[in-house]
């Protein structure tokens, strides 16, 4: 009973870690992906929203820290650009998976070689190293 205590008390505790964010929660007022994750269709990385976004519909919330924890994690020697899959018509659902139906984010699609490889070959993209490596490091 104790240990429950002391769990609870570390939860509510204030300058603790925000409960994970809920795409599920979020879901009913159908945004798009890019409306919290503005270079999503433009640039390399799709970048965690600013609180000025949460802002736009939860007026009344002072600020604070966002729950954002990566899911997706790529080694340095791998260049990914989410702006180059966008304009190749990738649908974020295509590696993220159904990301409203989640309240917490998990990994859907591997991020591992072999699945990007096999991803190419499905969709009869590039499969030269050096589209996703820089040659010679």
């Amino acid at each position: 009973m104790r240990g429950l205590l002391l769990l609870l008390a570390a939860i509510a505790a204030p300058g603790a870690e925000p409960a994970p964010f809920s795409h599920k929660t979020h879901a009913g007022v159908n945004l798009a992906c890019t409306f919290c994750h503005k270079t999503a269709a433009t640039a390399e990385r799709a970048t965690f929203p600013a609180f000025s976004t949460c802002k736009t519909c939860h007026v009344e919330k002072a600020e604070q820290p966002l729950p954002s924890q990566r899911v997706y994690r790529l080694p340095d020697f791998v260049f990914f650009s989410h702006g180059r899959h966008a304009a190749a018509k990738v649908e974020c659902a295509a590696c993220h998976g159904d990301v409203k139906a989640q309240a917490k984010i998990e990994m859907h699609r591997s991020t591992k070689m072999a699945a990007c490889v096999d991803c190419h070959k499905e969709h009869k993209a590039t499969v030269a190293c050096n589209a996703c490596h820089e040659l010679g490091q």
